[in-house]
């Protein structure tokens, strides 16, 4: 199995979890570029609280913008001079917005890492691989299972190993 893309661990302190990184402005009218990661590009994050240097912001207006671009707009911030500040900064969200992100029963899994499953299973990361999200989970040794609802159930606010045929 090709791993495609491995994610740096997104858990920081105070709850914050890293959503994806600003780019440069696009046009004048306060849009900048937003590169986040894959699961959250199935939602509209229209209206999103998120936060950028530990001040909170809110998402007026999330658009696509050509092949896999993404266009994002802050509520009171209109023009390039407003915005280019934020360019290549990181732009967070918190994890009580866990349930506000779920796609086919269960919630983003960057919600997950350094977190442990059935007291038993520590969640090492995630990563994406021909269109699958995978987690690497740690026993005694690591293990790489796939996260759907074949393995996974999420009830309770609480994500549970339920498959253990590849642990």
């Amino acid at each position: 199995m090709k791993k495609v893309l491995i994610h740096p661990l997104n858990l920081l302190t105070n709850n914050l979890f890293t959503l994806g990184i600003l780019g440069k402005p696009h046009a004048l009218n306060g849009y900048l570029y937003l590169n986040h990661d894959i699961f959250f590009r199935q939602f509209d994050l229209t209206g999103l609280n998120v936060f950028i240097d530990g001040k909170s912001y809110e998402i007026q207006d999330f658009k696509k913008h050509l092949k896999d671009r993404y266009l994002i707009k802050f509520k009171g911030l209109n023009s390039i001079s407003d915005i280019e500040v934020f360019r290549n900064q990181n732009i967070y969200i918190t994890s009580d917005q866990i349930t506000s992100y779920v796609s086919e029963n269960l919630p983003w899994p960057g919600f997950f890492v350094e977190s442990k499953l059935n007291n038993q299973y520590f969640v090492k990361d995630f990563f994406y691989a021909d269109k699958l999200i995978y987690l690497t989970l740690k026993d005694t040794e690591e293990i790489v299972v796939p996260y759907n609802t074949n393995f996974f159930s999420y009830e309770n606010e609480e994500l549970q190993l339920i498959n253990f045929d590849l642990a």
